[in-house]
């Protein structure tokens, strides 16, 4: 009996421990990259992703016509998140045609920069979870100019995982 309730606690403790989406990102990070007149982050979430099957849920925070959004796509294990996440599932997310994608080595077990006129994202696989950081709308700077604020904001939000 003691074995079933410590593995029981250390169940509740790890599904605790996870954050969703919005606590994610801290009010400096969301107004360094947004500026002061940001909202808070609206959550969404959680539903069926229809391009990867996972559990998607997601935190919008914005600022007039631009936008910061995370969104945390959850699977059952990390085999079937590592199969998922792919260039090709990057690119179907940014629209495509025009979009350029990287590897991007140092975040998670696989990652991506990803970036189009429009909007810049980092994708990174962490264990059974993926997690998008992207930027996108009317942006004081061309989206590109923010890829070393986004992967730091990313760096930021991966431990809370």
């Amino acid at each position: 009996m003691l074995p079933e309730i410590t593995l029981l606690l250390a169940l509740l403790a790890s599904v605790a421990a996870k954050v969703g989406p919005c606590e994610l990102m801290d009010r400096a990070t969301v107004i360094a990259l947004l500026g002061p007149t940001s909202t808070p982050g609206t959550p969404a979430g959680p539903e069926r992703d229809e391009d990867s099957g996972g559990t998607v849920r997601y935190c919008t925070f914005r600022a007039g016509a631009a936008a910061l959004i995370l969104s945390q796509v959850t699977f059952s294990n990390a085999a079937e998140a590592g199969q998922a996440t792919t260039k090709e599932l990057v690119s179907s997310r940014m629209d495509g045609d025009e979009a350029r994608i990287t590897d991007e080595p140092g975040l998670g077990d696989r990652a991506y920069w990803a970036y189009t006129t429009e909007g810049a994202e980092f994708v990174v696989l962490k264990g059974s979870v993926v997690l998008a950081v992207a930027l996108g709308g009317q942006l004081a700077n061309p989206p590109v100019s923010y890829r070393k604020a986004l992967r730091a904001a990313t760096v930021a939000a991966l431990p809370k995982l």
